[in-house]
């Protein structure tokens, strides 16, 4: 059974002028566990749009999409939340050290391990930070130190399914390349990940799977593989071309 699955989605939003923008149009694939998936396309196709809407920081107009066999929308939202983490573009700390952003989450739910050092020091060592790293004020960090940051903190309620728009787009090639190893041993210790990516090497690189947007469509899902080995589809998405709409 799919651990997510979208059954003819359709998002509708208002513009600034108050006119009806269909972001997503009969929108349907799915992901199984254990595996890394990814949403591409060309800007504005709606793949961050999809992906929010999987833990349901929006609602969907029409269609239907399941987590573990039910509605997203049957779901209690902090059990949904616990279970389907969601990592940001940009690393979205507050102000002050690792540890209080590390265990912002568990605190939040009342866990009694939410003011445990070793807790903090356990995720840190996660995602390869050196403990020295706990106390220091998030602002000194670099960006690939802030991304990792920002992923341990999404583990720190331990999810199911990890959901990251775009985590390497702005960082070098060094940090990306350490996300991606991250993501990897994550996934081998069971953990689901849906990432959208305007990368594609990447892609090919840490996907199982993938599903192509363009205006807000799915126009593809299968494999890297199946992806790179159709030469018209692949000039597409290197050319970026497409009609766009909002995402």
């Amino acid at each position: 059974m799919p651990i997510v699955e979208f059954q003819n989605i359709f998002l509708r939003k208002k513009d600034e002028k108050g006119n009806e923008v269909e972001i997503l149009r009969d929108l349907s694939f799915a992901v199984e566990p254990g595996a890394v998936y990814a949403l591409a396309g060309p800007s504005g196709s709606g793949k961050s749009s999809a992906l929010r809407l999987i833990n349901r920081l929006d609602d969907y107009s029409d269609g239907q999409i399941y987590i573990a066999g039910q509605e997203v929308k049957a779901w209690d939202i902090r059990e949904l939340r616990e279970k389907v983490g969601f990592m940001f573009q940009e690393a979205a700390l507050f102000q002050g050290s690792v540890m209080e952003n590390l265990l912002y989450g568990p605190c939040l739910r009342g866990l009694k391990k939410c003011k445990s050092e070793p807790t903090a020091l356990e995720l840190l060592d996660k995602v390869g930070l050196p403990a020295e790293l706990l106390r220091r004020n998030v602002e000194s960090l670099s960006g690939g130190q802030k991304q990792r940051v920002n992923l341990a903190r999404t583990l720190a309620l331990d999810p199911d399914i990890i959901l990251m728009d775009e985590p390497t787009s702005s960082l070098d090639p060094a940090a990306a390349n350490t996300i991606e190893n991250l993501i990897q041993e994550l996934n081998q210790q069971g953990k689901t990940f849906i990432l959208v990516s305007h990368n594609f090497e990447q892609i090919e690189r840490i996907a199982a799977a993938c599903t192509i947007l363009q205006a807000g469509r799915g126009i593809f899902s299968g494999t890297p593989r199946e992806l790179f080995s159709d030469q018209s589809m692949a000039k597409l998405l290197m050319n970026g071309k497409g009609a766009k709409v909002d995402e």
